[in-house]
């Protein structure tokens, strides 16, 4: 009920006025009204100045309370000349100015108005911080709101596709390949079924690839598949372009095939060496995400499959070079060429002291499951280590200087006797950068 009558438009219509003038016109008609009352109850004495109280006083106090000190010394001045009006019409001819009364009442009138404007401040103030609070509020919780969604879709996500990128390059690793050129895809029902875990796909089939020809016989295949359609125009354009191709491609409009994604297998040499069909696989996953990552899986399984000329340069610069390193190091210069996966080198480069060598053994036992290590002497350690960028080689730098201190009480690697020396691979041949890193180690 209270908030009803607060809220109602008779209270909004009483409310004071922030406009200076309505103000003065309505301190200037409540001091007319006042005496006018009193002339009509009152003719010989209408601002009741010879009364035990004098009731004209509490116009200026009314004001002064409603819209502070300066305009209640208005109404003050407004009820002053008031009286000199009368006396002008023969009401108070015969008494002289009340000073007594209009002094006491200017002093009640601003006592009441300080009251008035210090109660203001303190509600303005009140008001200004409710608002804050209140739009903070609104700002929390459209930011709780987007934090749950966000919170949500990561759960969503989690669930439907609980990989990662280096779990699936792991996985790859992992598979028993051979380098013979006997077999034309080599593990291919292992990365068709990598493929299925990491990106949904449901029916596809792989085909080896001789010379731009695609051989009819799938070397794996996933779920059942109808035969290879070689006239399909999805498979034309993937194969034209040497790149994957969707169905939700501009270009592939008024396409009626039956595959959903087709994805050349090419290693960095540019050579296909096979491709890949998709003819089922959720309608959610053909996203640029899930599709890039498939790109990804297909160039590295081919790197690593078919070691190109690259790495064959990398092996008969640097023999001792491991052979897994070589071809790895160059299907990731591929992929981050394309911006996709960011790789760095680390040189450690060990003194002649006998902590110094403790050091880069215990370095050499601490590999990540993708970092690969090549000995390049006794005392010099290189590791290439896939999926880390620049944060992630600054977080190894801090975590071995951390290890350091605890069991070394050393600060740094060159305290110990270890000078540290990093790339970050870019678009460079991998053979230009490997040798730019181990001149820098003078190696």
């Amino acid at each position: 009920m209270l908030e009803r009558i607060a809220n109602g438009k008779l209270t909004q219509w009483l409310a004071p006025s922030m406009r200076v003038g309505w103000s003065m016109f309505e301190t200037l008609l409540l001091t007319a009204v006042a005496v006018g009352i009193g002339l009509w109850l009152r003719p010989a004495d209408p601002m009741a100045l010879g009364a035990e109280f004098h009731w004209i006083l509490l116009v200026p106090v009314v004001v002064a309370l409603r819209y502070g000190g300066l305009v209640g010394v208005w109404a003050m001045l407004c009820l002053i000349g008031c009286w000199f009006a009368l006396q002008t019409y023969g009401v108070y001819s015969q008494q002289a100015f009340p000073e007594g009364a209009m002094l006491g009442g200017l002093v009640l009138t601003l006592v009441a108005g300080e009251f008035s404007d210090l109660w203001r401040t303190r509600l303005m103030r009140a008001d200004s911080s409710a608002s804050y609070s209140l739009e903070r509020l609104k700002n929390l919780t459209q930011r709780f709101v987007l934090l749950r969604l966000s919170h949500d879709r990561l759960e969503e996500n989690l669930l439907t596709k609980p990989y990662t990128v280096r779990d699936a390059l792991l996985r790859l690793r992992s598979l028993t390949l051979e380098e013979s050129r006997e077999i034309s895809l080599p593990a291919g029902d292992d990365l068709l079924g990598i493929l299925a875990d990491y990106c949904q796909l449901q029916r596809a089939a792989l085909y080896a690839c001789w010379d731009g020809v695609i051989d009819e016989t799938p070397a794996a295949l996933l779920g059942e598949n109808k035969p290879l359609e070689k006239d399909n125009a999805l498979l034309a354009h993937a194969m034209e372009n040497r790149l994957l191709a969707h169905v939700q491609h501009e270009r592939e409009e008024h396409y009626h095939g039956a595959y959903l994604v087709s994805a050349p297998v090419s290693n960095s040499a540019g050579d296909i060496i096979g491709v890949l069909v998709v003819e089922r696989m959720p309608f959610l996953s053909v996203n640029h995400e899930n599709l890039q990552l498939l790109s990804v899986l297909l160039n590295f399984y081919a790197d690593v499959v078919y070691a190109g000329k690259e790495a064959q340069s990398l092996l008969q610069q640097w023999p001792e070079l491991p052979f897994q390193m070589a071809r790895e190091m160059v299907a990731l210069s591929r992929l981050r060429e394309e911006g996709k996966v960011e790789t760095s080198l680390t040189l450690f480069v060990a003194d002649d002291s006998e902590q110094a060598g403790l050091i880069l053994d215990a370095l050499g036992r601490g590999l990540r499951s993708l970092d690969l290590a090549w000995w390049v002497s006794d005392r010099t350690l290189l590791i290439m280590m896939p999926m880390t960028g620049v944060s992630g080689l600054e977080g190894f730098v801090l975590r071995t200087e951390q290890w350091l201190q605890e069991e070394f009480a050393f600060m740094s690697l060159r305290q110990a006797g270890v000078r540290f020396f990093y790339r970050h691979m870019d678009t460079r041949a991998p053979e230009v950068q490997l040798e730019e890193l181990l001149e820098a180690g003078r190696v």
